[in-house]
């Protein structure tokens, strides 16, 4: 499992596994390398996986966030590994903040060397708009990200603690009070709630609840979500590649219409839509999850 350098001289870990045609998955918030295995572990005979941490996730976590755009980060790290690894012709999927981090691959290279494109319960557009309600938490947007400017707020006047740990009670109950409900409506699994806010009262259940914990990536994860800025639609109609996108029609994080959308823009689109799935089709349908997994690698 080797380490790459990145452009910023920093060893990012990523998971290599398997024998063939070359797969780049990235993952979604919450989520490291590891979450993939079950899924890629059928196909390993024909196709090699490449698997990073992004920065402050699995083993990467020592990485820290060092520009705003959150998603600008993660794509130069993501140019940093197919550079490394000279992956050409190679196939590549993103799961929900993965999913992002392609479509802004997309736009800058144009998704030069992907060969196919799978794209997971995610939105071409993050935010709403005019012309798009399908953001984040659809209808509801204004009110969750009203909380996360709260949240940002709150964090933004201690900058100077390095961890969720080391705020001060008080500020640290608020904190994962926020936290543990935007996490549960992303899970769709409101019971997790009481049980992430009752971390506040022991830190060290902090690191064991949150996969993110350091407040200066916090902070720039809700500077670049709440902005609301990035918009992949008009970039989408210059895609070359085949895309395919699978959407949890019970996503409680992005409408299923705002998703199947992509194939308004995207010139070669297939639409699988899972039915039973809400935001984690790899929790809520496995085995469906793993059979399209199979037939986006073949090509069927």
């Amino acid at each position: 499992m080797p380490h790459i350098t990145t452009r910023d001289q920093q060893s990012l870990h990523v998971r290599v596994i398997g024998n063939g045609k070359p797969v780049l998955m990235l993952h979604g918030m919450g989520m490291h390398s590891g979450h993939w295995l079950p899924f890629v572990l059928p196909y390993l005979r024909h196709f090699r996986f490449y698997l990073p941490d992004l920065r402050g996730a699995g083993r990467s976590s020592h990485l820290r966030m060092n520009q705003s755009d959150i998603f600008q980060n993660h794509m130069e790290d993501v140019q940093d590994i197919i550079a490394h690894f000279a992956l050409k012709d190679f196939l590549l999927a993103g799961y929900s903040l993965g999913g992002s981090t392609a479509l802004h691959l997309q736009r800058e290279t144009g998704f030069a060397d992907v060969r196919r494109y799978l794209h997971i319960d995610q939105t071409p557009c993050v935010g709403n708009r005019d012309n798009w309600s399908f953001g984040l938490f659809g209808e509801r947007q204004d009110e969750v990200f009203t909380a996360l400017q709260q949240l940002r707020i709150l964090l933004d006047d201690h900058a100077h603690v390095e961890q969720l740990a080391d705020l001060p009670f008080a500020i640290r109950q608020q904190v994962t009070g926020i936290l543990s409900d935007v996490f549960s409506r992303m899970l769709g699994r409101r019971a997790i709630g009481p049980l992430l806010k009752l971390s506040s009262r022991w830190p060290w259940l902090l690191s064991q609840l949150f996969s993110m914990t350091h407040v200066q990536d916090i902070r720039a994860y809700l500077a670049s979500y709440v902005s609301g800025s990035h918009d992949y639609r008009d970039s989408l109609r210059d895609c070359a590649v085949p895309v395919t996108v699978m959407v949890g029609m019970r996503s409680p994080l992005y409408h299923p219409a705002g998703q199947m959308a992509i194939a308004d823009y995207a010139p070669q689109c297939r639409v699988v839509a899972l039915k039973k799935s809400g935001h984690v089709p790899l929790l809520d349908e496995p085995v469906r999850f793993t059979r399209e997994l199979g037939r986006f690698l073949h090509g069927k």
